[in-house]
């Protein structure tokens, strides 16, 4: 039983120790990119056709602004996005399935605005 107990033990230990983080590196800070920088406008040109190819009723959504960007950067992987975008519904539905750049957006007073947050990897667009 003692046996079973620190061998249960030690490998808690070795497979804690396999997974700890290096101790020197520090966390990477948040970036604050411009909202018109050309990967951030890529990044939400992605988040927003994924969006709507994920909706299956109502309207194909389409870019207003971007309201808000934090960039994480990844040794690995590239950037990590955390957008808040101000979207609105356009003229097309979403079974033309049509790209949001090719639609008109609806008047001001027929229109639902819609602000949301999105978060997508820069490896997805590269």
């Amino acid at each position: 039983m003692v046996l079973l107990v620190s061998m249960l033990f030690g490998i808690q230990a070795l497979c804690s120790w396999a997974a700890s983080p290096p101790a020197g590196e520090a966390p990477t800070a948040l970036l604050s990119p411009t909202c018109d920088d050309t990967a951030v406008k890529e990044a939400a040109d992605l988040a927003l056709r994924q969006i709507n190819a994920d909706r299956t009723e109502g309207y194909i959504l389409s870019l207003s602004r971007i309201f808000s960007v934090r960039e994480h950067p990844q040794e690995i992987t590239g950037s990590v996005f955390y957008l808040i975008l101000d979207v609105v519904d356009t003229e097309c539905h979403v079974l033309s399935k049509k790209l949001w750049k090719n639609c008109t957006a609806r008047p001001a007073h027929a229109t639902v605005r819609i602000l949301f947050s999105y978060l997508i990897s820069e490896r997805s667009f590269t």
